[in-house]
């Protein structure tokens, strides 16, 4: 059990890096083809074929199973990967990106299932966040690795390397995971389920909260990475530095907040994080200057309120509900494609009337605040 679990940790870790590499020049690379402003607009296509393709999974899964269902659509992201590395034309990175993004939904929604099997001893917490960590770490190693190669490369060498590594990733699924059984997969969420979980003040307000944490995320990895090399002249190597540098804290936060959690309560520190995340996103509309170390320092804060955030609303959610609940899971994991489909959308307009590319900032602060006051909402008795 000990040894499938490190398998487990192994293909996270290894189909992380390519996401992870991919993630922070995709609406640059896409910028190349369309508009910066109607970046946006693509990736909330993308986040839709997701929720349609999250719908459509579990039919495929009752027929194939969970172990050719995986192989099959990690082979179909691998050429994904390389046909968007290969494209030339504009209506074709469009339909490339909207496939591989719905690809990489259902290969996270899969391994978190198989993770499931190996979690049933008791101690489902610690290996989730062994699980979580692994994967941290391989964002923060390809944003070191990324902008080493982008200082002598292109983005299309970006996507070259990260098709290598999901052949890989592939090939251990291939040989690794061939004698699972099949897990017990979510079943088909109902209207029945979506309207008694937000009956439910408290499954509504930790929806709201993960669904503003989700918000800044759609801002935050779509278009820094354009205001930062196309409006104040960061090299990719100086950017892979400022974002491994930015995400440290996802490495480091999740061990002991939950347990400290556990003692004071959510609420407090709930609206500590969303402070912590509001006022320092404030804080970038005030910098144009092209410094590493600022730029590091700030985004650095804005993930301290980030990761505090994610755990504690997670927390809070799964307090919340029974074990026999999953469907309830469903709903609150719609959290992340909706947020990106509304997300880009609303920028998609704000930039219709803002002056300036860095007035995002504003708003997202602004509406980060709005997450102290939901948090105060939470009483002891909710707890």
């Amino acid at each position: 059990m000990k040894h499938n679990r490190k398998i487990i940790y192994l293909a996270g870790f290894l189909f992380s890096l390519p996401i992870a590499f991919n993630s922070y020049i995709n609406s640059s690379f896409l910028s190349s083809f369309i508009n910066e402003q109607y970046v946006g607009i693509v990736y909330a296509l993308a986040s839709l074929g997701s929720i349609l393709a999250l719908i459509l999974a579990p039919k495929i899964f009752k027929k194939i199973g969970g172990y050719h269902f995986l192989l099959f659509i990690t082979l179909f992201d691998a050429l994904s990967i390389l046909a968007f590395a290969l494209v030339q034309n504009t209506l074709s990175a469009i339909l490339i990106f909207i496939t591989g993004l719905s690809l990489n939904t259902l290969i996270i929604f899969s391994l978190d299932e198989i993770l499931k099997i190996f979690s049933k001893d008791g101690a489902t917490g610690k290996i989730r966040g062994t699980y979580i960590a692994i994967c941290n770490l391989a964002w923060i190693i390809s944003q070191i690795a990324s902008g080493t190669i982008l200082g002598g490369f292109s983005f299309r060498m970006i996507y070259l390397v990260s098709f290598t590594i999901m052949t890989l990733f592939l090939f251990v699924i291939f040989l690794k995971l061939k004698n699972i059984s099949d897990p017990k997969y979510d079943k088909i969420r109902s209207l029945k389920y979506i309207k008694e979980f937000f009956k439910n003040k408290n499954l509504f307000r930790a929806y709201g909260l993960t669904f503003l944490l989700q918000f800044f995320y759609s801002w935050m990895v779509i278009y820094t990475p354009i205001y930062l090399s196309a409006h104040l002249g960061f090299e990719w190597k100086e950017i892979g530095i400022i974002f491994a540098i930015m995400l440290l804290p996802f490495s480091i936060i999740p061990f002991n907040l939950g347990k400290y959690g556990d003692k004071i309560g959510e609420r407090k520190i709930l609206m500590f994080g969303f402070a912590i995340a509001a006022f320092s996103t404030l804080s970038l509309f005030f910098i144009t200057e092209h410094t590493i170390f600022i730029w590091a320092s700030l985004l650095f804060v804005t993930r301290i309120g980030a990761a505090t955030i994610e755990v504690m609303s997670d927390s809070y959610f799964f307090k919340h509900i029974k074990p026999e609940n999953e469907e309830f899971v469903g709903v609150y994991r719609s959290a992340s494609p909706v947020a990106y489909i509304i997300g880009p959308l609303i920028a998609s307009i704000i930039f219709i009337f803002v002056p300036s590319f860095n007035f995002i900032y504003i708003v997202l602060g602004a509406l980060m605040l709005s997450g102290i006051y939901l948090s105060s909402t939470i009483k002891k008795s909710d707890i």
